[in-house]
């Protein structure tokens, strides 16, 4: 999956009742400091039963500048922050 960067991205997601989250968009700084959006077309929990890391990972495919990117997203429920790493293109 790749390691994460050490910085914390935004992000708009949903916790649904029965405790699953659902990434729904992320915002991140680019290299020139602004701010970008990217919305999340499709998603794949890589969280298996039996995690007690409190580390969900997530396998996001989002659309940047025109091509569909996979990207790794990581939600730390200890620290309540969501972190990235870059995959391949698609």
């Amino acid at each position: 999956m790749g390691t994460y960067e050490n910085k914390n991205i935004d992000m708009i997601c949903q916790h649904k009742a029965d405790g699953t989250i659902i990434p729904m968009k992320i915002r991140m700084l680019d290299d020139d400091g602004a701010y970008q959006e990217y919305k999340i077309r499709a998603f794949k929990d890589m969280n298996h039963e039996g995690n007690l890391t409190g580390i969900y990972p997530f396998e996001c495919k989002i659309e940047c500048f025109g091509h569909e990117r996979l990207i790794s997203l990581f939600y730390n429920s200890y620290e309540h922050t969501w972190k990235y790493a870059p995959h391949k293109r698609i």
